[in-house]
């Protein structure tokens, strides 16, 4: 008789194969109809020298470009792949105050009150921005349902939910038929209901915010790979051009440097990458399904995620046409194949109405994990540039606010962020957590937390 896998046996979502739908891709469902740049086929010369530099065009570096341009400074944009086609055009597009964190653990932490209160202006800040954008993101304000996904876990429902009031923000813990109201599921004892949150398309977002830097005057490049960073010893104290970046391209000179990389960091900014671990995130988009199926699932059109430490997250299509559900499946290496067919099976335990409804789309993502769950800001010592990263998956808003931030920073019309460094322990993620086989057992713990309710 075969035996049964090790990973299956920790992971009871682990089953068949999913059904898939005659049109099937493993590509973004995001990318469908948004109008992002395909991958460069070549570069262009780039110039010596450049005022401003920001290394990477996801939502930090193009909020960044957006904000120094509109300031009327010279920046150049360089990107190793096309902009957009990173996390920022691949995430759930979910969008609310707040990082790993819940808010009543925030409030414990030293200088927590005011990091939540400025993921709050952060979303306010993203709110009005994509209102403001000349395209459609598909902005829909709906408000998310975080799940309990053990029973144990309700009382820390009820102590967020008591922390939101305590700040004069509606959020209210919901059971039994007020829950069915809420989602067409009936697994979990409970849920925590905040009204200030909501959705966009990611993809739409990361091309209009492209297309916004680009109107402002910003100078975007594709295809280039920025390798190294260093200080120039002859740079002297002035503005000048104090940084070489070393790139695919050619050596470029820079007065000031902002590194937006997030998870592919790595080398580029050692103190940064250091303290950053790369996870995978896969989603999967069903085929079109009834109006009625799709109001089943979602009546209000919330934004779902559990409380799992491998934790699952899923809405609905901005059209409600699709159901589109994401997670972590493994801190292992995984196939898109397997990460796709154990998605499915937790869909379908969530949501059993959606058995027999075939997979259209699936996709992975890289979020960029720091070990206190929140994001940081500050400047590299060695090499002067300043950086932005560590979202650990919350980062829709709080990545444009804080890209905006530190362009504040760099003209000097503001001092460090909330979330900079200054004063601030950044720790760096433990050297046997990089050992080969370390994240495989740290996956296995964290189920047998899952499944104990811890």
């Amino acid at each position: 008789m075969m035996r049964r896998s090790m990973s299956s046996m920790c992971d009871p979502s682990a089953t068949s194969a999913a059904p898939l739908s005659p049109s099937y891709s493993p590509t973004p469902y995001w990318w469908d109809d948004v109008p992002l740049l395909p991958p460069p086929a070549g570069v262009g010369a780039l110039p010596e020298e450049a005022q401003t530099v920001v290394v990477g065009a996801g939502y930090t570096g193009l909020g960044a470009a957006l904000s120094l341009a509109r300031r009327g400074r010279p920046v150049l944009v360089l990107d190793r792949d096309a902009p957009g086609r990173g996390a920022s055009g691949r995430n759930g597009g979910m969008a609310h105050p707040g990082t790993k964190h819940d808010l009543a653990t925030m409030l414990t932490l030293r200088g927590g009150r005011e990091r939540w209160l400025e993921t709050v202006r952060a979303f306010e800040a993203f709110e009005q921005l994509v209102e403001g954008l000349p395209t459609d993101v598909g902005w829909q304000r709906t408000g998310h349902l975080e799940l309990a996904g053990h029973r144990r876990h309700l009382p820390r429902l009820h102590g967020a939910a008591q922390a939101h009031r305590s700040l004069g923000q509606a959020a209210r813990v919901v059971e039994g038929e007020e829950l069915a109201e809420e989602i067409g599921s009936s697994v979990f004892a409970g849920g925590l209901v905040v009204e200030r949150s909501g959705a966009v398309q990611p993809a739409a977002l990361a091309a209009a915010l492209l297309e916004a830097a680009k109107a402002a005057g910003a100078d975007v490049r594709a295809g280039v790979d920025v390798r190294r960073i260093r200080a120039n010893s002859d740079a002297g104290g002035g503005g000048g051009a104090g940084l070489t970046l070393s790139t695919s391209a050619g050596d470029l000179r820079a007065g000031q440097v902002l590194v937006a990389t997030g998870a592919t960091t790595g080398r580029l900014l050692p103190y940064v990458g250091r303290r950053l671990l790369a996870v995978s995130s896969f989603i999967i988009a069903t085929e079109p399904v009834p109006a009625e199926l799709a109001c089943s699932i979602s009546p209000h059109r919330r934004m779902f995620f559990d409380t799992r430490n491998f934790l699952n997250y899923w809405r609905l299509s901005p059209d409600a046409t699709r159901v589109l559900f994401g997670g972590r499946t493994s801190l292992a290496p995984t196939s898109l194949e397997g990460a796709r067919d154990r998605l499915y099976a937790r869909m379908v335990r969530i949501h059993p109405q959606l058995r027999g409804v075939r997979i259209d789309r699936a996709w992975s993502g890289t979020v960029d994990l720091s070990v206190d769950g929140e994001p940081h800001a500050g400047r590299d010592r060695r090499s002067r540039a300043w950086y932005a990263a560590g979202y650990s998956g919350t980062g829709v808003a709080l990545s444009l606010h804080l890209g905006d931030a530190v362009a504040r920073w760099m003209c000097g019309e503001d001092g460090p962020p909330v979330f900079a460094d200054d004063g601030r322990r950044w720790r760096r993620v433990p050297a046997a957590a990089r050992l080969p086989g370390a994240l495989p057992a740290a996956g296995w713990w964290f189920r047998g937390r899952d499944a104990l309710g811890r």
